[in-house]
């Protein structure tokens, strides 16, 4: 009677024995990744990095409704500039636009959530953002517009707090004021040269005193 595993056979068991074991031990890293990705008192930065858009606003939505806010997401097809809103401890009710980037904060961002202000009638707006930094031009119109940022150090100490039990400390950098910069409107004006009755501005021209006929 021969035996039932021929030699020649036994490295090809140990290979496929090997590859399940992998294949087990994969599944169990992914599984404890996940349960930490969605675990919201669990997330790092890193984390938050690896998000997409619309995860870092559900992320936010769990971390501000933790943090003892009525907060709520807005509709992805008609959200008119703002991601969350949210009513905050002297209940202001504050719109949020959720910036998950690499790149600087531009001021198209500010743009936005100021008019969800305005459509959303809220009193405050926020963003908060991972971006690196936040374009000159973006805190000047911040200033103006009375945004609040959250930035990327800042987010780095609201989570910290958030998982540390100092929910208070969080709230505080939540809704802290804006940052006040200062600009000078006329920077941002352009008044062309005009002369003995001539207006012109690029291929465009008017001289005073003649016929429009």
């Amino acid at each position: 009677m021969k035996d039932a595993l021929s030699p020649w056979m036994m490295p090809g068991l140990f290979f496929v024995l090997a590859v399940t074991a992998l294949l087990f031990l994969a599944l169990f890293i992914w599984r404890l990744r996940r349960r930490r990705r969605f675990d919201v008192a669990k997330i790092t930065l890193a984390d938050i990095d690896r998000m997409t858009g619309y995860e870092f606003e559900e992320y936010l939505y769990v971390l501000l409704t933790a943090l003892d806010y009525e907060t709520f997401l807005t509709k992805k097809s008609r959200d008119f500039g703002a991601d969350l809103l949210f009513y905050d401890t002297y209940d202001q009710k504050t719109v949020v636009q959720a910036k998950r980037l690499a790149d600087p904060l531009g001021l198209t961002a500010v743009q936005e959530v100021y008019a969800a202000k305005a459509y959303y009638e809220a009193d405050k707006a926020l963003i908060i953002t991972t971006a690196p930094s936040l374009t000159e031009s973006c805190r000047k119109l911040a200033s103006a517009a009375k945004v609040t940022i959250v930035d990327r150090e800042q987010l780095v100490d609201i989570v910290k707090d958030f998982k540390r039990g100092r929910e208070e400390l969080a709230r505080v950098q939540l809704e802290a004021p804006y940052e006040q910069v200062a600009y000078r409107e006329e920077d941002s004006l352009e008044q062309l040269g005009s002369g003995k009755g001539l207006i012109q501005a690029g291929e465009f021209y008017y001289r005073g005193g003649v016929s429009k006929g």
